[in-house]
Order: C-alpha cells, then sequence, then structure tokens
C-alpha cells in the first residue's frame, strides 16, 4: 500500500509531529510505502510579506492546491493522510484528492477545527463560547496569537469550513485520539460513523533496568501558559520539591531566572528518556484539553509515575490511582496534595507504575495500533475504487 501523510510542522516540534513520524515507521516496518510532504512555519513564515501572504491564503491556498495536484500525479498514492494543514496547507489540499478520487484520512489533533485558538482556552480558563455560540467571540477576543488582524482570518476559516461539518462528505474517515475528544466532535453533529478512537501509541523503548531512580519530579512540555506551567512554579514556591523542567516555548524567560527550578532546555528523545530513567514522577499540569500527550506514554514506558490535570482527554487515559495521579485543574493546593502523597506512599506509588506499564503494553502498542490503522486504510480504499489515477 502507498500512503501519503500531509503535514504541518509549527515553530514548535512538539507531539503531533512525533505521531506523524511514529506512524511512518510502523507502515514502513510493515512493508509499505510511505511518502510525506511536510510544509514548516520556521521555513516558509519569517518575513513580514510571508506572514501577510499566509493570512489571505489561511482560508483557501490555490498554491497547496497545485503542489498537491503535481504530487499525487506523480505519487499516486492508495490513501492521504492528513495530520494538520494550519496555516500553510489549508483545507484546499481536500479538494484536490476529491477531485481524484482519493481516500483522505483526517487525524484530529486539536481543536483548530472548532476554537480559533485550537485550544478551547482563552484568559486562564476552558472557553467554548465559539463551540456553542458565534465565531465572533474569536474576533471580539482577539483568541489567535492574541491579534484581532490574524484571528479574523482563522475565523472566517472556520465559518467557512462550518465548524468541519462542510467536510464530513470530503473525508472517508475522522480518527480522534481519545473519546473525550469524540464526544467533542459529536456535540459538533458529526457523524459518530465517521469518527474513530485511535489512540496514539509508542515504539519499544530501552529501558535502563536497576538504574537507581530518584524521588524528583519532571515536567517535558512546551514551556506555555496553558501547559499550567506557571501554576506548577507557583506550587514548587509554596511547597519546595526537586523539580527539573525540560522543553521550549515562549516562558523560557521564565525559567532561565529562577534559580531554585533546574532548567534543562529543550532534550532530544535520547537525552529525555535518560532523563526519565531517573526520575520517579512526571508532572503534568495542563489546563486545556490536550489532544493525547506523547510525553504521558513516555513516563508510563520508563516507570515513571504521572502526575496529571483531571481535565479532557488526560482523563480518558488516567485513572486516579490506578494507573497515575490526578488533581484538579488549576488547583495548586490539590497538585501539591497530590505530590505530597505520592513522596508518602512508595509502595502504593509503585503499584501504579506496573498497573501503567501493563495498560501501556495492552492499549498503546505497536502492534494493536498499526492493525486499527491498516483497516482504516484498507475500509476507505475498498469504499473508493473509482480513482482517476487507476483509470
Amino acid at each position: 500500500m502507498k500512503i501519503l501523510q500531509i503535514h504541518n510542522q509549527y515553530f514548535f516540534k512538539g507531539g503531533e509531529d512525533i505521531v506523524v513520524d511514529n506512524e511512518k515507521k510502523i507502515l514502513i516496518k510493515n512493508k509499505h510505502k510511505v511518502i510525506q510532504l511536510i510544509r514548516k512555519n520556521n521555513l516558509e513564515i519569517k518575513s513580514f510579506i510571508q506572514k501577510i501572504k499566509i493570512g489571505f491564503n489561511v482560508i483557501y491556498s490555490n498554491q497547496s492546491k497545485k503542489i498537491i495536484f503535481q504530487k499525487l500525479q506523480e505519487i499516486k498514492p492508495d490513501v492521504v493522510h492528513i495530520h494538520n494543514i494550519f496555516p500553510l496547507w489549508t483545507y484546499s489540499v481536500v479538494d484536490v484528492c476529491n477531485d481524484l478520487k482519493i481516500p483522505v484520512i483526517l487525524t484530529i489533533h486539536n481543536y483548530r477545527l472548532i476554537c480559533a485558538k485550537g485550544t478551547f482556552y482563552r484568559n486562564n480558563n476552558i472557553c467554548e463560547k465559539c463551540f456553542k455560540g458565534s465565531l465572533y467571540n474569536s474576533i471580539f477576543n482577539s483568541c489567535y496569537q492574541n491579534s484581532l488582524i490574524k484571528t479574523i482570518p482563522v475565523a472566517l476559516m472556520i465559518k467557512k469550513y462550518n465548524k468541519g461539518l462542510y467536510l464530513i462528505n470530503k473525508i472517508h474517515k475522522f480518527i480522534v485520539l481519545t473519546s473525550f475528544a469524540k464526544k467533542k466532535l459529536l456535540e459538533a453533529n458529526f457523524p459518530k460513523n465517521k469518527i474513530i478512537i485511535k489512540p496514539n501509541f509508542i515504539n519499544k523503548i530501552k529501558v535502563t533496568n536497576g538504574l537507581k531512580k530518584k524521588s524528583s519530579f519532571l515536567y517535558a512540555s512546551r514551556l506555555s501558559e496553558e501547559k499550567g506551567l506557571l501554576d506548577l512554579i507557583y506550587a514548587h514556591k509554596k511547597f519546595q520539591f526537586d523539580l527539573t523542567i525540560c522543553g521550549d516555548g515562549p516562558l523560557r524567560d521564565v525559567l532561565s531566572s529562577n534559580k531554585q527550578i533546574k532548567y534543562l532546555g529543550f532534550l532530544n528523545k535520547k537525552k529525555l528518556y535518560k532523563k526519565l530513567n531517573e526520575t520517579k514522577f512526571l508532572l503534568f499540569p495542563s489546563k486545556w484539553y490536550e489532544g493525547f500527550p506523547m510525553i504521558i506514554l513516555e513516563a508510563f514506558a520508563h516507570n515513571v509515575l504521572v502526575i496529571a490535570s483531571n481535565l479532557g482527554s488526560v482523563s480518558s487515559i488516567i485513572k486516579h490511582k490506578y494507573n497515575g495521579l490526578l488533581f484538579e485543574p488549576s488547583n495548586t493546593e490539590d497538585l501539591i496534595k497530590q505530590i505530597k502523597w505520592a513522596l508518602s506512599n512508595e509502595k502504593k506509588c509503585n503499584e501504579i507504575r506496573v498497573k501503567a506499564k501493563k495498560i501501556l503494553a495492552k492499549k498503546y502498542g505497536e502492534k494493536n495500533n498499526y492493525k486499527k490503522l491498516l483497516s482504516i486504510y484498507e475500509n476507505s480504499i475498498k469504499k473508493n475504487k473509482n480513482n482517476k489515477l487507476f483509470n
């Protein structure tokens, strides 16, 4: 089978990029041919002129249509799998695939189809005003990058596609990562038969056995406000514990001036896994409806107990005191309470780590995920036999 992956990388690489690479690896491993078309914001959005151009084209890009049309003629894929189209590709690429009768799969990693900010998060709180009401709320509040000018085209894009409903007949299947994400799409009136839950997965990770772990805590995520980083820093100020933070993002400067917290900057996978091997606890205080944080699975694999906010998709992955610990989002007192519990209940924490590892193998392993992905592809191809490129 020949699969074309379409993806748009943001300025800061994240979990979506890891998922794209992981899926490519397992498909190639199982003798499929995978071609990637990846555009990168840091390469194409440098100058002021480029930013203006992207703003005009974010609703619909004829340039992207030309690129995709040419590539589809060359590649002749059996199926196209889109992971992210914003802001460079746009949904114009779906029309090209439809014109050539090539089945399209879309993985929904965030909520950009419904929310201008893509996170259901504004002013330090969950916000669903556009989802449940008018998109003018996003313009009024300058939701996208705190800019009225930048928000207008994004809101118009969402309006054009009617919060995703316009794409229902153009896309064969929408892949969501958790039951929570499926619930949100159903609330947005997506048909149930179009939505498939296929969680992220993790490749086999070599764990150093017998290494003495420290009773230390690690934060390894984007350095941004919606990730709960400021809450974590505040909690650490109130209750001192051994905390290491790694990652990159807009709040980097806040950490560089904090002498009480060890800040390691961005770590590649090898260094991150080494750090996970050394630590006992991962803190994940996110305050928005996450997609499916890969770091949680990586923590499971390294026998690291996850302490996370009880919110959105994370609640679909972690059950309190079963395969992790949960605390009330934005509640630093509850966060501190769970940290103290973890430090005082070593035996129970070890039991939780064992259960998390078992769940990882059962639900988030490579083999089951590949079977699920292949089934989605085969089903879509079967229903889409009249491909012009082969006739």
